[in-house]
């Protein structure tokens, strides 16, 4: 065990090559640092003891130790279990470990080959995962993430969102400033949008529970495209789809009132079906 006084909020890299990491961020003035082999293994006991764990003014590093032309070791899994104080900074490059976060912290950085991801609470966050899952509690700030074939699973962000993944589904509840969200082949579903959206998926659908104002733009290649409109927002529309149906329930109405809120709505489709309903 690696214990570090550390008064106020810190600044965390860790690079690990196999296993799984947790951070738990709570009101302490210590960082603690505990490296435990997973599978009880030699080699995994000997790459821990090899592994840097030191303070660096405000800065805590943990770094394996890599292999000749610079990458990591393969073949031993270590598990990483890290508290440290609320609001903290953390940087985590991994090759194929899973990553868990307790607590909230402030701006996260998250780099992995295979791992899954889970974050509690962040102010803002940057993730590039290759075949991992990511679940995101919520965040105070913007997020930008990038998935090859990746699930993505986002609660509340208060800022803005980038977010692309190559195969994987989106599920977002509610995005506060613009969204740009792609997916390949995966669905993609928001229920709550604060500001313009920008949504494409290749053969998936694209579902936007509520929208409220601002620009809409939402393309498919063969999926269907579903968008509710707030009551009292009125919409305009331009919609286009080579061989999908197209229906609407919303009424036909005048030019809207002096303050009422619009939003402009822009879709395409290939093959895909579009549905226009009030939420």
């Amino acid at each position: 065990m690696h214990s570090f006084h550390t008064p106020g909020p810190v600044q965390l890299r860790v690079e690990l090559w196999e296993g799984t990491i947790s951070v738990v961020a709570d009101e302490t003035d210590t960082t603690t640092v505990e490296l435990t082999p997973e599978k009880g293994d030699d080699s995994a006991q000997d790459l821990i003891d090899r592994t840097t764990v030191e303070q660096r003014g405000n800065e805590v590093v943990v770094l394996m130790p890599k292999a000749k032309g610079g990458l990591f070791r393969r073949g031993t899994s270590v598990r990483a279990v890290i508290h440290l104080p609320v609001d903290s900074d953390i940087h985590v490059e991994t090759a194929s470990a899973d990553v868990d976060t307790r607590g909230p912290l402030a701006d996260v950085h998250v780099s992995t080959g295979s791992g899954d991801v889970s974050l509690d609470l962040t102010t803002a966050l940057k993730a590039r995962l290759g075949s991992g899952d990511l679940r995101l509690g919520a965040a105070r700030g913007s997020v930008d993430i990038k998935g090859g074939s990746s699930d993505l699973v986002i609660g509340d962000v208060a800022g803005a969102a980038t977010i692309l993944t190559g195969s994987g589904d989106v599920l977002l509840d509610h995005v506060g400033g613009r969204l740009t969200v792609k997916s390949g082949s995966g669905d993609v579903v928001l229920k709550h949008a604060g500001e313009d959206v920008n949504a494409m998926a290749g053969s998936g659908d694209l579902v936007l529970k509520r929208v409220e104002h601002g620009r809409v733009r939402a393309k498919t290649g063969s999926g269907d495209i579903a968008i509710g409109v707030a009551q009292g927002t009125a919409a305009y529309l331009d919609i286009f789809t080579v061989s999908g149906d197209f229906h609407s329930s919303l009424d036909s109405a005048g030019p809207p009132s002096n303050g009422e809120p619009t939003v402009e709505i822009d879709v395409k489709s290939g093959s895909g079906d579009v549905v226009l309903q009030r939420a």
